[in-house]
């Protein structure tokens, strides 16, 4: 059929389809006169590329879907989605309080806060894979809630966004079943619950220390077992480790992380004295 037909057929205009094709989301036959020839399939993927572009989905993310090559493609491009969505509330958010302040100095200040921390997190989900990156996005995200106000600051945010830039963490095929399962409900929520008691153990250390004893115990207990040795979870556990130490997180992201944000180098020196405590409670 011709394009007028397939465009009918698909609901979409001949200008679409003709955009589409040149972007190389769609290839159909071309005739022995020159015209393109479009089947039934090449109609089936017109309707599933106008029903993505209704629902804001890019070219290049289009062009990942229909491949069919990534089981989890549909699911990134969700949670790009709702990144964008966050970030045009933000935005507005801030429009609004113009609006109301009239006060465009605080409003910089917050919009400069808001790209600084956007330029880290982009960089971190694009450094570690799956739910790994997201979980450091929002850990880290939320130390870079102030603006970079001086000029070792600014020496530091070049220095994080250099090194994120450089590294990528690869996962072995056999253990990114483990990454996709921490990418669950079930798994998110532990994370948090984690990243809570980390907080919590930052703050008071004794206490988080005397409350959680009998835990503790059972987990380091459970480490020294064949069965915790051999799970994908302490391998990739070893994996993250070997990476941090290794490939200069820990010697050149970390304490540029701290000299970036005040917040965030209060929050790890807490955690070292809690760190200290914890050694020395259970120094076996």
């Amino acid at each position: 059929m011709y394009i007028h037909e397939a465009a009918e057929r698909s609901g979409t205009t001949k200008k679409a389809i003709e955009y589409y094709c040149m972007k190389g989301l769609l290839s159909p036959r071309v005739s022995e006169n020159g015209y393109k020839d479009f089947s039934e399939e090449d109609v089936a993927c017109l309707k599933k590329i106008s029903l993505l572009r209704n629902l804001g989905v890019s070219v290049e993310d289009i062009r990942e879907l229909l491949s069919g090559k990534d089981d989890t493609a549909l699911r990134r491009t969700i949670e790009k989605q709702e990144t964008i969505l966050r970030r045009r509330k933000e935005q507005n958010e801030m429009l609004k309080e113009l609006e109301a302040s009239q006060d465009w100095d605080a409003v910089y200040l917050k919009a400069a806060a808001a790209e600084s921390r956007q330029s880290v997190t982009d960089r971190l989900t694009a450094a570690f894979p799956g739910f790994w990156g997201k979980y450091l996005a929002l850990h880290f995200g939320q130390f870079l809630q102030e603006p970079v106000r001086t000029g070792d600051q600014e020496k530091a945010l070049r220095e994080v966004c250099d090194y994120l830039d450089s590294v990528q963490l690869e996962v072995p095929e056999e253990l990114k079943d483990c990454l996709d399962e921490m990418d669950t409900d079930i798994g998110r929520q532990a994370a948090d619950q984690a990243d809570t008691a980390l907080s919590e153990a930052a703050e008071d250390p004794e206490g988080w220390l005397k409350n959680n004893r009998e835990i503790i115990d059972q987990y380091l207990e459970f480490q020294k077992t064949a069965e915790y040795r051999n799970s994908p979870g302490a391998k990739l556990k070893e994996l993250i480790r070997e990476f941090n130490e290794e490939q200069g997180y820990n010697s050149v992201f970390i304490p540029a992380m701290r000299r970036l944000s005040p917040a965030y180098d209060e929050y790890l020196a807490k955690l070292e004295k809690a760190d200290r405590i914890f050694m020395q409670q259970f120094r076996d």
